[in-house]
């Protein structure tokens, strides 16, 4: 600002000043160990002051279940800070309207100081600001210059009634003609009047808005100011989608926050207008509703595309974690006969003998071996081995039950584990099998053929606990080699006696 336009600020005898009050609480407010009873006294010296900020106090705003009766009960809700910044508010708005404007549209002026300060304190609410308060007054003061310059410079804002609809386009001819605009003569009168430096910046920064993510808190407040002026416009302009989709862009870009939130915070802002248009007696808006329709209307559309595109992804991620699941369990499972292999057999039955181990309760294991498989190879030729392979692996499905899991150990050697199942359940389960096996034909050869299968078993838990599962797949093992000494096409329990050679697992 220049020096010429300060002087002349200065010698104006209608300069736009707090008085009265107002002047008494902003020395008030520089006082940092200001008393309750004196805050309170202040106000009381003008009733309708007084009536405003316990109207405020008992509004949608505080949402306090007791009623503020008195100026001492409101200061206890509000807090003195908040209390002294309110009443700061209201003063100033008492003492700054009136007078005869030069071109200046009062009306519009004061609704779009009304709703900048709301709209500043609802982005504080939903940005995680602490200072809701000062962000009203920094808001409803933003563009206060606007009244000083109206009167230093009479023509500046005359045949503007259209421009002021659109504050970023005055704010560019008041550059084009003074060379700066109403942000930092806003800035200068705070300083004349003492107010804090916070609001001094916040007002000055208020058409200098930075798109980069607020990390600072203070950068927070600043910008909660500079987006006010643009949620202003969304109210004023309610034929326009442009504002609404403009000022989300900037919510989401400079606080995170997205479409459907910031919808949120506008239909909170036209909520608590009919409070504000009754505490400051003026009216906002004739109709808050259509913005709040506009609003939702714009979220729906937003929805519905983003619903849209998170079923595209959803099918995309459904379709990779099945094919994921596809591939897992391939690994898993022998790429001759479908049933499990050896090494997710050993995780497995670690993992179940852990459980039973810990749980107490029984584990049982077999080992299958076909008898006479080397005799099929070497008469049919290894492809009508490979066929009996395979329906070995479907009987053993077939006779086992769903809790059950079937792994091909190696060659014509098959392993079965019985999860929480003791050793007369995993006998009737084996002589099924055995029998099962007696009764197949397969058809590999001039005649069907019979191959039977010699079972041997073991369980974890009853009379017979083993150390580990090791342990466990050598006796079953034992119990197997038992079943072929006694003539094979059978089943063989594992005996604690039992000295027969293991075959090593693992």
């Amino acid at each position: 600002m220049t020096p010429e336009l300060e002087t002349h600020l200065r010698s104006l005898v209608n300069f736009p000043s707090p008085a009265g009050v107002a002047t008494h609480i902003i020395q008030l407010a520089q006082d940092r160990n200001i008393e309750m009873g004196k805050v309170a006294k202040a106000i009381g010296m003008d009733p309708a002051l007084a009536t405003k900020v316990l109207r405020i106090a008992n509004s949608p705003l505080y949402a306090q279940r007791r009623r503020s009766e008195n100026l001492r009960q409101a200061l206890i809700v509000l807090g003195l800070n908040a209390m002294l910044t309110l009443a700061l508010s209201f003063s100033l708005v008492k003492s700054l309207r009136g007078g005869k404007p030069n071109g200046v549209n009062h009306p519009l002026y004061w609704r779009r100081a009304l709703l900048g300060a709301t709209s500043a304190r609802v982005l504080g609410e939903v940005s995680g600001q602490t200072l809701l308060e000062e962000l009203f007054l920094a808001g409803l003061l933003q563009d206060i210059a606007m009244l000083a310059l109206d009167r230093a410079v009479p023509d500046l804002y005359r045949d503007t009634a259209e421009l002021q609809k659109n504050h970023r386009e005055l704010a560019a001819r008041e550059r084009k003609r003074l060379g700066f605009d109403h942000a930092e003569v806003g800035a200068w009168l705070m300083k004349q009047w003492n107010l804090p430096e916070r609001l001094c910046n916040a007002i000055a920064g208020s058409h200098k808005l930075d798109n980069r993510r607020a990390l600072d808190p203070s950068d927070g407040f600043n910008r909660c100011v500079a987006i006010s002026g643009s949620m202003v416009d969304i109210f004023l302009q309610p034929d326009d989608r442009k504002p609404f989709q403009e000022t989300a862009q900037q919510v989401e870009r400079v606080f995170g926050l997205g479409k459907e939130e910031f919808g949120r915070a506008i239909q909170r802002v036209s909520s608590l207008i009919p409070e504000t248009e009754a505490i400051f007696e003026a009216e906002l808006i004739a109709d808050p509703e259509t913005i709040v329709d506009q609003a939702r209307e714009v979220l729906m559309i937003r929805n519905l595309h983003t619903l849209q595109e998170m079923g595209t992804l959803r099918e995309a991620a459904d379709a990779m974690t099945e094919r994921v699941r596809e591939l897992e369990e391939e690994s898993r499972r022998d790429p001759l006969t479908g049933v499990y292999n050896r090494a997710y057999l050993e995780q497995y039955l670690r993992h179940e003998f852990d459980q039973a181990s810990r749980n107490d309760w029984p584990l049982s294991i077999a080992f299958c071996d076909l008898d006479g498989f080397k005799k099929v190879n070497d008469t049919y030729s290894h492809q009508a081995g490979d066929k009996v392979l395979k329906t070995t692996a479907d009987l053993l499905r077939q006779n086992v039950r769903r809790v059950d899991v079937v792994a091909r150990y190696g060659g014509e050697e098959f392993v079965l584990v019985f999860p929480a199942t003791d050793r007369d359940v995993a006998r009737a389960v084996c002589e099924r099998i055995v029998s099962a096996f007696q009764d197949a034909r397969h058809d590999i050869g001039p005649q069907p053929v019979t191959v039977t299968v010699s079972i041997g078993y073991a369980t974890h838990g009853g009379g017979q606990r083993f150390a580990s599962v090791e342990a466990l797949v050598r006796a079953a093992d034992q119990a197997l080699y038992t079943a072929k000494l006694q003539g094979r096409n059978r089943t063989a329990r594992y005996e604690a006696t039992d000295r027969a050679p293991a075959v090593q697992f693992l």
